[in-house]
């Protein structure tokens, strides 16, 4: 399994090259914008090209997979399965949550990753694959979401907190951290991601 979780957007590409196995410039990504589905239709276009346009910039070939397009599990694999990269926005996590349940998506993304693809998301793309959604309501607006969904996908035996050395951030952290104290807490700077590579796992953090 391999995964490339970040606090914010990919503070360092040249790992997740390596965890591709190949040049970004070489690399095809589904990218998954529904933790932004709680915007308008304007400013969801907006926010999805903003990050289209950064992730070109690194010569990344973006293909967008609107999860809220399906609602065949099946017919979703097929769509993903001749991608690289599953790149999941940051946003609203609960928001992405729904539509990852609803579409089927938290189904197959382990055999999708099984062949060799390589998942990975920003903030609420990294979080929730962890164990739980749990205390980031303060951050995140649960009642977004058409149906509101706790538990993490649970790829990751742990629970992914980003953002710990963001201002904005700072209320949750604490609350956050003592909801979950007994269990494993992975905590992420904007400047970080943490990287699953099979067996090995390390924290990657952009140079200054």
């Amino acid at each position: 399994m391999k995964l490339y979780l970040s606090s914010y957007r990919i503070p360092t590409p040249d790992d997740l090259s390596f965890l591709l196995g190949k040049p970004l410039n070489e690399v095809s990504v589904a990218l998954i914008p529904n933790a932004k589905d709680y915007y308008s239709e304007l400013a969801w276009k907006f926010k999805v090209n903003d990050i289209v346009t950064y992730m070109e910039q690194f010569g990344l070939h973006v293909v967008i997979v609107d999860l809220r397009e399906y609602s065949n599990a099946s017919m979703l694999r097929d769509k993903l399965a001749d991608f690289d990269l599953i790149w999941a926005m940051g946003g609203n996590t609960f928001v992405l949550r729904y539509e990852m349940k609803r579409s089927g998506f938290d189904k197959i993304i382990g055999e999708l990753l099984s062949r060799g693809i390589v998942y990975g998301g920003d903030s609420a793309g990294a979080l929730v694959v962890g164990l739980s959604l749990a205390g980031i309501e303060k951050a995140d607006q649960p009642e977004f979401a058409k149906e509101i969904i706790k538990d993490g996908i649970g790829l990751v035996k742990a629970h992914i907190l980003p953002h710990v050395d963001n201002p904005e951030f700072m209320e949750i952290t604490p609350i956050f951290k003592d909801l979950h104290k007994t269990d494993e807490i992975i905590e992420l700077k904007d400047s970080q991601a943490v990287v699953f590579d099979g067996d090995k796992r390390y924290i990657a953090t952009a140079s200054a």
